[in-house]
């Protein structure tokens, strides 16, 4: 009985497999509009539709994430300074927590001693019912994703003149399929967005 329900199951994942599915790609992810709330980003997502009629999109879900940043060897000397002078000051927890370094220390070396920014999640989110995908075509998403303000004064201190950030973004597309129902198409990119000056949201 045992081996009948395996075959069964073998066989619908090897038909599921055959159906087609649409193909997603995110195209770019840009500044949409700045206001004293908080700025919107919008990445632009293009879809391929298979089939000859049009498909619905569930939901789109998104996580966007400042992207992890390593210094080099010349940026270190005064990091780790700084690093040291917090450490002797006894509160090694405001290393870690408020300025999100970490602080890897060897005994034998100043020189061993290194370094990382650690990206952080920025925004997560849903956007419900963003529509269909066209038939037996490439369609276009926008997918807007808005940053409250206290988060972007945040990441412009962190950046300091630099206004451009690297970015993470992983994107879950559910499409409603025949037969299949929901399936979701996982994207993800990388690249730099620009961030809004001070004055623009104040």
């Amino acid at each position: 009985m045992a081996g009948l329900i395996d075959k069964a199951k073998n066989f619908v994942a090897e038909k599921i497999a055959d159906i087609p599915k649409p193909e997603a790609s995110i195209d770019d992810v840009d500044i949409r509009g700045v206001a004293r709330d908080g700025v919107t980003y919008n990445a632009k997502v293009d879809v391929k539709n298979p089939y000859g009629h049009s498909l619905p999109v569930c939901e789109v879900s998104y996580t966007l994430k400042s992207a992890g940043r390593t210094y080099t060897k010349s940026d270190q000397r005064g990091m780790v300074v700084n690093c040291l002078r917090q450490l002797m000051r006894g509160d090694p927890r405001h290393i870690l927590d408020d300025n999100e370094f970490l602080c890897s220390c060897e005994t034998e070396s100043l020189t061993r001693h290194s370094l990382a920014f650690h990206g952080r999640v920025i925004l997560s989110g849903k956007m419900e019912d963003p529509g269909s995908i066209a038939a037996n075509q490439t369609t276009k998403l926008e997918v807007p994703m808005k940053v409250a303000r206290n988060i972007i004064v945040s990441l412009v201190k962190d950046v300091g003149s630099d206004w451009d950030i690297d970015y993470e973004l992983d994107l879950g597309l559910t499409v409603d399929l025949p037969v299949i129902g929901n399936f979701t198409i996982p994207l993800s990119t990388k690249g730099e967005i620009k961030l809004p000056s001070l004055k623009d949201i104040f």
